[in-house]
């Protein structure tokens, strides 16, 4: 537990004491009065600066990397002193309330939320079920991140809750170390199906909403692959870093339009067709896929973090040029998971590499540092895709020659595993040269830093078709030259599809098509939201 040191002077003529003093918890309560209203109503009370306190909302939630301005969502903003008298506010900026507040220790605000959004980082609240990311609803004082929270809930009869909070020994009473904590454990609350596993003694869960699907066969081969991804996961780093693991997965009814997950640390958030629960024989293309991805993630990102997101600063940019280890390595090792587990055979794993090649021949040959830098930027001006789909690819690479180099010795599991031990386990991020030295003790330093040179911060061509032989394989480029319309789209907009980006040389760039254009029509065909793929993981 944090704690602040307070000096305490027993009298003018006697000796002066220390004391450390544990530091009062901010208290938070979310609301649910009317579900209809699509409101969530939020009280928090925090500690106080002398004079004026600052208070923010986020602007972004870790795992989404994009300003998203959640202030936007908030309504009826009030602020008093702990007796409640009403306090004199105002904007500093657009996610900021100046609070002036005099000599009080503690202050008081109270707003609602606007919950009208289905997506991974944002909340949303209907007749039976509300869900809620921490980042969208509570606000924090500017003097820091670093203090104890508790939240409450005051929800319609019946409703059930499911968050990887720590209750407290108060029924309904939940308890956060720090802010981080707090807004890093999403939420569902309402009706909905729960159950639960053992993985090497510890839960792993699965919450779905509608609770009907729950009841379905494809739940309990939900809940099967998650026991045994997370059996596995344990198995590659050692003991688990969490008391229990919880998968929150949303079922929109109708045709797929969108599907991802969102990583927590100690949960993760997923949105999908509910056709996926329909059939059960859907459940290994994308849902193990998704669950594989974001267990992973609960290590790799959320744990073993880079060096400029440790620790997370929610209201600015964190800029870092290793999301194509945060992102791609887990597009590696997820579908890896899957073949290691027997949940995929290894022709779907070479399918889904192959997928992943093709996926960055289409695009601009980038450096993927530079992209894992510009993701911030929006319309996005290669693909968010290019870290996950050239990481993953540099993930199979530098496996294969440390394999090869070793005897099959090491692998890329024992540079994780360095990575979590003497990084998160010593409470810092890593870095790129980092993770070079690692990987230079297995390659030699000069082998090491001119893969780097040339594949990580350069943009030559991979090189499939010299690695691949090291492991058996045999690589062949398709000669079939074909036409290219050239267009990466963006399903983010629930009424209308944008253009993300168009390829150099493609029938959309000579068009004159551009990022942020909305597509109406390909050709005749209209662009509804029936033709829309389903998104990222």
């Amino acid at each position: 537990m944090n704690k602040r040191v307070t000096l305490l002077v027993a009298s003018l003529f006697g000796a002066g004491t220390v004391v450390a003093r544990a530091q009062e918890p901010a208290q938070y309560l979310v609301r649910v009065t009317d579900p209809s209203t699509q409101r969530y109503h939020i009280e928090a009370e925090l500690p106080a600066s002398p004079g004026v306190t600052l208070v923010s909302l986020p602007a972004w939630t870790p795992g989404r990397y994009e300003i998203e301005n959640y202030a936007r969502y908030i309504r009826d903003f009030a602020a008093l002193s702990s007796s409640g008298a009403p306090l004199r506010w105002d904007k500093v900026d657009k996610d900021t309330w100046r609070i002036r507040c005099g000599d009080a220790a503690r202050i008081r605000v109270r707003y609602d939320v606007v919950a009208d959004t289905l997506s991974l980082s944002g909340s949303l609240l209907h007749d039976d079920f509300g869900v809620f990311n921490g980042t969208n609803l509570f606000v924090y004082p500017e003097t820091g991140y670093d203090f104890p929270a508790r939240l409450r809930f005051d929800l319609p009869d019946g409703w059930q809750i499911a968050t990887e909070l720590r209750e407290t020994t108060q029924r309904g009473v939940y308890a956060a170390q720090d802010f981080h904590e707090l807004v890093d454990n999403p939420t569902f609350l309402g009706h909905f199906g729960i159950d639960s596993a053992l993985a090497d003694g510890v839960w792993t869960r699965l919450a779905v909403y509608p609770a009907e699907y729950m009841e379905r066969p494809a739940a309990r081969v939900a809940m099967d692959a998650l026991q045994r991804i997370a059996d596995y996961a344990h198995d590659l780093f050692g003991p688990p870093p969490y008391e229990r693991y919880t998968t929150l997965h949303y079922l929109y009814p109708g045709q797929p339009s969108f599907g991802g997950g969102l990583e927590h640390a100690n949960s993760h958030f997923d949105i999908s067709p509910a056709l996926l629960f329909e059939d059960s024989n859907l459940m290994p293309g994308f849902a193990f896929g998704l669950y594989s991805h974001e267990y992973y993630h609960a290590w790799n990102v959320k744990r073993i973090r880079p060096a400029e997101m440790w620790p997370y600063d929610y209201s600015r940019e964190q800029y870092t040029p290793l999301l194509w280890v945060s992102e791609g390595f887990t597009s590696y090792y997820g579908p890896l998971i899957l073949v290691r587990t027997g949940l995929w055979t290894e022709q779907m794993f070479w399918e889904s590499v192959a997928a992943d090649m093709g996926a960055v021949e289409e695009l601009p040959r980038t450096a993927v540092e530079d992209v894992s830098l510009s993701t911030w930027v929006s319309p996005f001006p290669v693909s968010s895709r290019y870290y996950y789909d050239k990481g993953a690819l540099l993930g199979l690479l530098l496996d294969i020659k440390i394999r090869s180099a070793t005897g099959n010795r090491n692998s890329l599991d024992d540079v994780m595993r360095r990575l979590y031990r003497d990084h998160f386990q010593r409470d810092r991020g890593f870095t790129t040269d980092d993770l070079l030295n690692y990987l230079a003790e297995y390659l030699g330093v000069e082998e090491t830093r001119a893969f780097y040179e040339a594949y990580i911060d350069g943009r030559e061509p991979l090189p499939h078709g010299k690695v691949l032989p090291l492991a058996g394989m045999v690589f062949r480029a398709d000669t079939i030259v074909e036409p290219l319309l050239g267009v990466g789209l963006d399903y983010s907009q629930p009424d209308r599809v944008l253009v993300e980006f168009t390829s150099p040389g493609s029938a959309a760039m000579e068009a004159g098509i551009r990022a942020g254009d909305q597509l109406l029509r390909v050709g005749v065909v209209d662009v509804t939201e029936a033709h829309a793929e389903w998104g990222d993981i």
